[in-house]
């Protein structure tokens, strides 16, 4: 593509044309409508022209470094935006198509220039960048204050000072033994849980509260045997969140607002809208919905916040608080530093707010989408089934009075599952490519020379108060990288030795928890927790379509990371009967 090209505008009809040059003026004036429309094209031309003219050459032929290459638009103040709104995907797909040899091309936002990042080393070299360079806590303050509630403009100060601790916080915790210790607790809430997955109880009184959010419902198969019908998003979601939860912010919390999580993904749903900060009063029902559910979910945590405060001191915090000791380490740890920088309950919440975000509205979700994976493809099931059986084994044994009790989790081993099934390793790597769409954004603070390691590689010019996008789903979908990148097959990052026997699998050029100092503080509980999950639902139940059908895989719609979906989820299940 020569972005230099301009296109040919075509006159309406050729007699308007020819009225136009020989009277001029005073038939414009006298056809106000035409001389609108000659101004629009004007204009729209003139943008296209001088938005085509700012695109630089590909690459400078002394390799001294270019800005990124320009996309030219048409329309002045919006640029690129209208193209973004209609299809982000195939807009932005395309357009890596046609500047793969720059690896990186940009785009005009309201005026605001946006790189947008996708080769692999440009990516590695961009993430890596120093602060000063480029950075993201401009970004996250936003966030903060815009999506979880921080009180930004009363405790500026307060949060920029909190910062720096917090985030030492969280290296400490993600190490190896307190890691451990939260993983080790989900395992024992999973064993105790994965036998109620679904309960085949018929009143909405004696369901758990994860059936109930998926209107369970008791129905015949076939074959006359009983399965339960369930939305399985839901469904995975809440079970999930309440199986991991306790671990992080204890089960007084779980227990004492059984809503929380509901409003947790609520509020993701409008994510995207508060984080542009239109006020709760416009008439945007899912911007609406989102308000509602952060202040609920606030006003929670708030009363949390200050049941640990009492705790902290050695006072009573209250009947409902009798548990707090079982608090994860994260969460316990920050009480010290939130008294020392004077942070206040409601700024608390919106942090302990981010966290449970953080948590759960990817990780959660990507369970659901293992689960639709395997489940659609019996085969792999069965592979699957026989490769985690050492590490999740199920078993049932009888009462005193020789009755059969409920099937149940014996031996639950994360770590076998997590270091010995590389096939189950894969989906999970498959699904972190196919599922979800994450970008990390960078505010460029200084000019400076993007460049990859291989010295002869053009090197970018980026300047200061642009936008730098890795786009990591653009990579993840590129044909030349993955083989028919569109379609999900689970062995595809499985490693073999020269002999042709399987050693692992890994992430390849992938990168889905970002890179640099951003990298995901939470990327290893998240990847662990993620593969006991479906290996202990694999290992204990079978999952269906409604009816028995051929199973349809729900459509994609986006979200902040992982993909939603608005498609009907619906699906039956019932116990696996146990070799």
């Amino acid at each position: 593509m020569d972005n230099s090209t301009l296109p040919t505008l075509q006159p309406p009809t050729a007699s308007i044309f020819t009225t136009l040059l020989s009277n001029g003026p005073s038939y414009l004036t006298a056809h106000p409508v035409l001389l609108v429309l000659a101004v629009i094209l004007l204009l729209l031309a003139t943008t296209r022209y001088l938005s085509s003219r700012s695109t630089p050459p590909r690459k400078s032929s002394n390799g001294s470094p270019s800005p990124i290459p320009a996309v030219s638009y048409t329309l002045p103040l919006l640029g690129h935006l209208p193209a973004m709104a209609y299809d982000a995907a195939a807009f932005t797909r395309n357009l890596r198509d046609i500047y793969r040899s720059s690896g990186a091309y940009s785009l005009n936002f309201g005026g605001t220039v946006h790189n947008i990042i996708f080769a692999p080393a440009l990516a590695t070299s961009m993430l890596n960048q120093p602060t000063a360079n480029a950075e993201a806590e401009t970004v996250f303050k936003s966030l903060m204050g815009r999506v979880f509630g921080w009180p930004i403009v009363a405790e500026s100060e307060g949060y920029d000072a909190f910062l720096a601790p917090l985030n030492a916080l969280y290296v400490n915790f993600s190490s190896k033994e307190p890691l451990d210790a939260m993983v080790g607790r989900t395992a024992e809430r999973v064993r105790a849980m994965i036998g109620e997955f679904v309960t085949g109880n018929e009143s909405q009184v004696d369901q758990t509260l994860w059936e109930r959010f998926a209107n369970a419902e008791v129905k015949r198969d076939a074959k006359g045997e009983e399965v339960v019908e369930v939305d399985l998003l839901e469904l995975v979601r809440d079970w999930c969140a309440r199986a991991a939860n306790a671990s992080i912010i204890g089960s007084d919390f779980v227990n004492n607002f059984p809503e929380f999580w509901k409003d947790l993904y609520e509020m993701d749903r409008g994510f995207l809208l508060l984080a542009t900060g239109l006020p709760r009063w416009l008439p945007i029902p899912p911007l609406t919905r989102a308000h509602l559910a952060r202040k609920r979910m606030l006003d929670s945590l708030e009363l949390f916040e200050r049941a640990v405060d009492k705790h902290g001191d050695g006072e009573d915090a209250g009947a409902e608080w009798r548990e707090l000791d079982d608090v994860g380490p994260v969460v316990k740890g920050r009480l010290e530093l939130y008294r020392k920088y004077g942070i206040s309950m409601r700024a608390r919440a919106a942090t302990e707010l981010a966290l449970m975000w953080a948590a759960n509205a990817n990780s959660n979700s990507l369970v659901f989408w293992m689960l639709e994976r395997v489940y659609a493809d019996k085969a792999l099931l069965a592979l699957l089934r026989r490769e985690i059986a050492p590490y999740a084994r199920p078993a049932q044994s009888t009462s005193d009075f020789g009755m059969p009790e409920l099937p149940r989790i014996e031996v639950l081993d994360v770590e076998g599952i997590c270091s010995s099934c590389p096939l189950l390793k894969s989906c999970y790597i498959e699904c972190l490519r196919v599922d979800t769409a994450s970008w990390s954004l960078k505010i460029v603070k200084e000019d400076f020379v993007l460049a990859p390691r291989d010295k002869e590689a053009q090197r970018w010019m980026l300047r200061k108060g642009e936008f730098a996008h890795v786009a990591h789903d653009l990579h993840n979908t590129d044909p030349n990288v993955f083989e028919h990148p569109d379609v999900w097959k689970p062995d595809r990052h499985v490693k073999y030795d020269e002999d042709g026997k399987v050693v692992g699998a890994d992430f390849g050029s992938m990168r889905p928890y970002g890179g640099g100092g951003h990298m995901c503080k939470g990327r290893q509980f998240a990847y662990k927790e993620c593969m006991m999950f479906v290996a202990a639902i694999i290992a204990m139940w079978d999952i269906d379509p409604v009816g028995g059908g051929e199973w349809k895989m729900p459509k994609h719609k986006k979200a902040t990371g992982v993909y939603n979906t608005s498609s009907p989820t619906r699906v039956w299940v019932k116990r696996r009967t146990l070799p």
